[in-house]
């Protein structure tokens, strides 16, 4: 038989019908590898511990069995095959038949077979011949094998050490001497088997679906060897997207996986940036030896950045003094949140913080700051600051704000122009006052700029009234007395809060409620301020 043999041999066995003696023949074996065997009331030659399934008539397992059963009126028969020693046989044959049976009357017997080598033995059958006068029960389950009276019991595979019994009932029909044979046969076959394997490789990226333009961009590579087998020669590698790039610049990577075993994974890390916002698809590929290849799931990663825009408004213009307002406002003009946002707003020396909104507090350098906090895209924020400043010029006063990941910071310069108004204050004061006929009294004028800003070309002019006369004056500047007035060199510039003071000695003429008249002109007034003293003038 083809990748095996076939090997077999006969076991005999004879039974007389009940009123004869029983056929006592002795055990033979040769190297054809039929035998004959007498019956003998001995024990079973199967060891308590050989494996043992049982069979009906088909040879199919039914159940755990124990060994051989042989009674004392029992006669039995073993063959070992192929040599007839057990020792260089493949295969133990056994039956046991009742020693006498009656006629016409159902009798039982077994057959055993026994794998009793190291070896998985194929295609095990049993056959039996028997003579026309005995009818073996269910003997139409059996398969000829073209020989007349000629029964097969299938034992399939037998693995070392396994039995199976096969159970029957026969019946014979006339008395006298009824023997039956038994053989068997096996293939005993040569296998090799070579391990067929299938290495298979799967890669997959794992990073973040979306980060900010500052952040670190931490990936992932996983390949895994999803198959059976090795894979050998396991190559990871990637090709970034234009706008991203490792931390020291690489465009690509390669790594080595080496060797990996069926179900062995292998991680390889790396970190990334990116230069500019956008979508990036990081594609991975693996490939190994004969020709194996996987590639990973496109990951996406959504790159954002907070992108803040400053303004801030004020006058153009203001006066010395004067309270000035300022509104900042910051705008969130990127696609990402603006985490802890502060504006800064740097103030010269000389400005005095008169109020800030939304607990804007200034340090020891003038510099004003607001903790804002998160700002979303698209969302603004004003803060507004109120100052005074007392020193004509440029006032300049710069607005910045700063933010997480926000390139760089948002400034902006604001200059207003301060200057003074000037206030100019003209009083007239006499002493003494009542003045006796004949007597001097003397008009005091004080010429004094209340204002922040200078006053220029001032200029007096007194005028008095019949009943006196001028006698003297010092001042500022010189004056120039024509009859009743008396006008006084211009003041060419008057400091804020400076004063110029005049003294006008007249004399008293006669008695009368008199007057002294005095007119103030500057570049600043649009009309002159008068001021006029009156005085007593009494008789002796």
């Amino acid at each position: 038989m083809k990748n095996g043999f076939w090997i077999s041999a006969v076991l005999s066995v004879a039974v007389l019908a009940a009123g004869c003696q029983p056929i006592k023949t002795p055990q033979t074996a040769g190297t054809s590898g039929t035998s004959t065997v007498s019956s003998n009331s001995g024990t079973s030659p199967i060891s308590a511990d050989a494996m043992t399934t049982t069979a009906d008539a088909r040879g199919e397992p039914t159940k755990a069995v124990e060994p051989l059963k042989v009674s004392g009126d029992m006669q039995s028969g073993k063959l070992y095959l192929p040599t007839g020693e057990a020792a260089s046989s493949a295969l133990l044959l056994e039956t046991a038949v009742p020693a006498e049976v009656i006629a016409n009357k159902a009798f039982d017997f077994e057959i055993k077979v026994t794998n009793i080598s190291k070896l998985k033995l194929e295609s095990v059958e049993v056959s039996q011949t028997v003579p026309g006068t005995l009818k073996i029960k269910d003997a139409t389950e059996g398969s000829s094998d073209g020989k007349p009276n000629t029964l097969t019991y299938a034992a399939g595979m037998l693995n070392a050490g396994e039995s199976k019994i096969f159970r029957l009932q026969g019946t014979a029909t006339q008395s006298g001497a009824m023997g039956m044979c038994l053989s068997a046969r096996y293939n005993s076959a040569l296998c090799v088997a070579s391990n067929v394997v299938s290495p298979a490789l799967r890669i997959s990226t794992a990073g973040p679906t979306e980060a900010m333009k500052c952040d670190a961009l931490a990936y992932k590579l996983t390949v895994t060897n999803s198959g059976s087998g090795q894979a050998k020669n396991v190559k990871v590698d990637t090709v970034l997207p234009e706008g991203i790039t490792t931390q020291d610049g690489k465009a690509s990577l390669v790594f080595d996986a080496g060797t990996l075993d069926a179900g062995q994974s292998r991680d390889f890390a790396f970190n990334a940036k990116a230069s500019k916002t956008g979508n990036y698809a990081i594609k991975a590929t693996a490939k190994a030896d004969e020709d194996l290849l996987s590639e990973a799931a496109v990951l996406t990663t959504a790159v954002k950045e907070p992108i803040l825009a400053l303004t801030k408004t004020g006058p153009e213009k203001a006066f010395i003094g004067q309270q000035i307002s300022y509104d900042i406002t910051v705008t969130n003009k990127g696609n990402a949140v603006a985490k802890n946002v502060t504006i800064f707003d740097s103030l010269p020396k000389g400005v005095t913080v008169q109020a800030a909104s939304d607990m804007g507090k200034a340090d020891s350098t003038g510099k004003i700051r607001w903790s804002v906090g998160d700002l979303a895209p698209a969302a603004t924020k004003k803060v507004t600051v109120v100052v005074t400043h007392s020193e004509a010029g440029k006032l300049q006063s710069a607005a910045s704000v700063t933010g997480e990941c926000v390139d760089g910071t948002a400034a902006v310069m604001v200059a207003t122009t301060l200057t003074g108004v000037p206030a100019i204050l003209l009083e007239v004061a006499d002493a003494p006052d009542p003045v006796q006929v004949g007597n001097k009294t003397t008009y005091t004028v004080e010429v004094t700029n209340q204002g922040t800003a200078a006053g220029t070309n001032i200029k007096l002019v007194c005028t008095l009234e019949d009943p006196m006369t001028f006698v003297s004056s010092t001042g500022e500047t010189k004056e120039k007395v024509d009859g009743k007035v008396i006008t006084f060199n211009t003041i060419a510039s008057l400091a804020p809060k400076a004063k110029a003071v005049y003294k006008i000695v007249v004399q008293a003429n006669k008695v009368g409620d008199v007057r002294f008249k005095t007119s103030m002109t500057s570049d600043q007034l649009q009309r002159p301020v008068e001021e006029t003293e009156a005085t007593n003038f009494y008789a002796q």
